[in-house]
């Protein structure tokens, strides 16, 4: 267990204020600085410096709360389970938009009853990822990409990403990406992973998605596919959210030139997780 001054430095790295650090603790200004003196002469390094009567950390001092925040919300978790063992299968976990209807209900349907999961957040991926990092949710189902260096993962599965249009639309089979720049493309907000997974192909062909000629914004997969069905635009997403659609022609596959995605779904947590085996279970049932 890291001692209070570690406490201290995480929430110093929150607030840049010594005075609200202090207010947030129930101690004085002073007890603050001294804390983090104290942690600077013992571990011979700079963790705060002053810059014009305001205050940052060093590299080392984000390096060093970034530790003992994720040490506190790991230990946090540890003892509550030994506490009561129960407890130690309850978990609480998000989810991404594009995968709630349509792996979320198969996950949760497998469960066994040694398990007891909480969906707390649905999202897109940089909200899941940052309530992970808050301790707010143990870990995610995700199908954008994270930092390697901050989250551990795993695999699920992989998803055919593909381009959906109403079969009204005509085009050559395979089209080119060029073809559709005249479409109106109706594209998850950003922090979405399926708006990411696109941007990230589109610059690898040296284009972006301001090449297409009317843009329309939407967090709702659900509501994508309703306006595709009223031939409103193209998309991009995973086809498991639109294998009915497909399956009954009510919606079509648009095959592009060199574009052929299977993008990975991964269980997400924060690195060296005390609990991935845990999170292992999960994935084998």
């Amino acid at each position: 267990m890291l001692d209070k001054r570690f406490k201290t430095l995480v929430i110093l790295s929150e607030t840049l204020s010594y005075t609200k650090t202090a207010k947030q603790l129930f101690v004085t200004q002073p007890a603050v600085s001294q804390q983090i003196n104290s942690l600077e002469n013992e571990l011979n390094l700079t963790l705060v410096s002053k810059d014009n009567n305001k205050i940052h950390l060093t590299k080392a001092g984000n390096v060093l709360a970034d530790y003992a925040k994720k040490t506190f919300l790991e230990s946090t978790k540890l003892i509550e389970s030994l506490q009561k063992e129960k407890n130690l299968h309850q978990l609480k976990m998000g989810c991404t938009l594009s995968l709630s209807t349509t792996l979320l209900p198969k996950f949760i349907n497998q469960l066994t009853d040694d398990f007891k999961i909480t969906t707390t957040e649905i999202n897109n991926t940089k909200h899941v990822l940052t309530k992970i990092r808050e301790g707010k949710i143990d870990f995610g189902l995700i199908e954008g990409n994270f930092n390697k260096n901050e989250f551990d993962s795993i695999l699920i599965k992989y998803e055919p990403f593909i381009c959906v249009a109403n079969p009204k639309l005509k085009f050559d089979n395979p089209t080119s990406i060029e073809d559709l720049f005249d479409q109106n493309i109706l594209i998850r907000e950003l922090g979405s992973g399926s708006r990411e997974i696109l941007e990230n192909w589109l610059a690898i062909q040296n284009f972006q998605i301001n090449d297409f000629q009317n843009i329309s914004e939407i967090s709702s997969p659900i509501t994508i596919i309703q306006l595709l069905k009223q031939n409103l635009g193209i998309s991009f997403m995973y086809k498991s959210l639109v294998e009915q659609e497909l399956d009954n022609e009510i919606l079509q596959q648009i095959h592009i030139k060199s574009f052929n995605i299977d993008h990975p779904i991964n269980l997400v947590f924060l690195k060296n997780s005390y609990f991935t085996d845990i999170y292992q279970q999960l994935v084998n049932l």
